[in-house]
């Protein structure tokens, strides 16, 4: 059900962008944590903001250096504004963070509605665009639910597995059943994501547990 809701998400953003042909790229770029209702100064500022603390996250996942400055960060609430616009190279394995409060100020630099990465606390879509000449690519996307970011929840990619998303609720931990479960470990903004769940793959009975250490 919820590729069905992705893949309406992605229809949606493509009717938005009308006049720019849209395609899906082949992208070693992604998207790697969200953040998207802070409870904690995650920029450093000495304040708190529901605006300036929210961030998103990506990662060179290929094995070539990639010039950023083709990229862009947008929601699906957003339509087509630009909420961030990225700069510089990034290095494969390596990340970069990127604050409601930097966004902020790239948006007032660049003419567009000063309002961060403006992340919906109920559930958004994230979108990752890369720019090809007159072509508006789809690097990458993800859509999160309310369960996942509320007050300083995270979500993001598993490093030994980047196709599973989990909740980094470290902060506030998540106790519920719908996927994506939570990990026990905390958001990590502008470090590789090294969590080990530290809840148990499957379920076990004591007595199972017990033959493990009794010849």
């Amino acid at each position: 059900m919820r590729n069905v809701a992705f893949f309406l998400s992605l229809v949606l953003v493509s009717a938005l962008l009308s006049g720019f042909a849209v395609r899906h790229a082949r992208a070693q770029l992604l998207l790697n944590e969200i953040l998207a209702d802070p409870a904690s100064d995650w920029d450093g500022d000495a304040t708190v903001g529901s605006r300036a603390d929210e961030w998103v996250e990506v990662i060179n996942a290929g094995t070539s250096s990639i010039d950023l400055s083709a990229y862009r960060l947008g929601d699906l609430s957003g339509g087509y504004s630009w909420r961030y616009g990225f700069g510089g190279t990034l290095q494969p394995g390596a990340v970069v963070i990127v604050y409601g409060s930097t966004a902020l100020v790239w948006e007032s630099a660049n003419g567009f509605p000063a309002v961060g990465l403006s992340l919906n606390n109920t559930g958004d879509t994230v979108l990752l665009y890369k720019i090809e000449g007159t072509d508006t690519l789809v690097a990458d996307t993800y859509g999160y639910l309310a369960h996942e970011s509320l007050d300083d929840r995270a979500t993001g990619r598993m490093r030994r597995n980047v196709s599973e998303w989990r909740v980094f609720d470290g902060l506030n931990p998540y106790t519920g059943t719908k996927p994506p479960l939570g990990t026990g470990c905390s958001p990590s903004p502008g470090l590789v994501n090294n969590c080990e769940p530290r809840v148990p793959v499957e379920e076990s009975t004591w007595g199972a547990i017990k033959e493990l250490f009794v010849d």
